[in-house]
Order: C-alpha cells, then sequence, then structure tokens
C-alpha cells in the first residue's frame, strides 16, 4: 500500500473515530435518537472503508496482473539453458 493510500485510509479512521466521540459528547437528543444517528453515520463510515478496501484490491489487482504480464514476455521459454536438467543427480 503506498502512503497516500494509507494516509487516507488512516485519516479516514481517525476522522471516524473524532466524529463518532464528539457526536456522543455533544448530543443533544435522546438516547434512541442518539444511538439511531450513531447507527446512521457508522453505516456512512462503513461504507466509506468497504469503498476504500475495494479500491485498493483492485490498484493491487491491477499492479500484480501488470508485473505477472510483464515476467511472462520478459522470461524467454525458449532457451534450454534456462530449465533445469532433470537427468543430474539421478546416476541415470
Amino acid at each position: 500500500m503506498d502512503d497516500r493510500t494509507w494516509d487516507r485510509v488512516s485519516g479516514l479512521l481517525i476522522g471516524a473515530a473524532v466524529g463518532f466521540l464528539a457526536g456522543i459528547l455533544l448530543a443533544p437528543s435522546s438516547g434512541t435518537e442518539t444511538r439511531e444517528t450513531l447507527k446512521k453515520k457508522t453505516q456512512g463510515t462503513l461504507d466509506q472503508v468497504t469503498g476504500s478496501v475495494r479500491d485498493i484490491r483492485e490498484n493491487l489487482t491491477k499492479k500484480g496482473q501488470d508485473l505477472w504480464r510483464r515476467g511472462m514476455t520478459e522470461i524467454s521459454l525458449d532457451d534450454d539453458d534456462a530449465l533445469p536438467n532433470n537427468d543430474e543427480g539421478h546416476g541415470a
């Protein structure tokens, strides 16, 4: 995970935690209303985190596929010297 992505994810989590605490401490609503509000905000935060994780996963998958393709095109399969000799060490 690159630094920019990590900064986003950590900023999101820290912001969510601060918002959660501020909401509880400063809530002028009844307990039922506060719980409902927290439930909605928590769901929103969960949706954001899920989206960020999905984006990170897609990015890593794409980079992995690119590396695999690049590796497959750079490795010559026609070079007999690159393959181990199966007859060595078997006392044939």
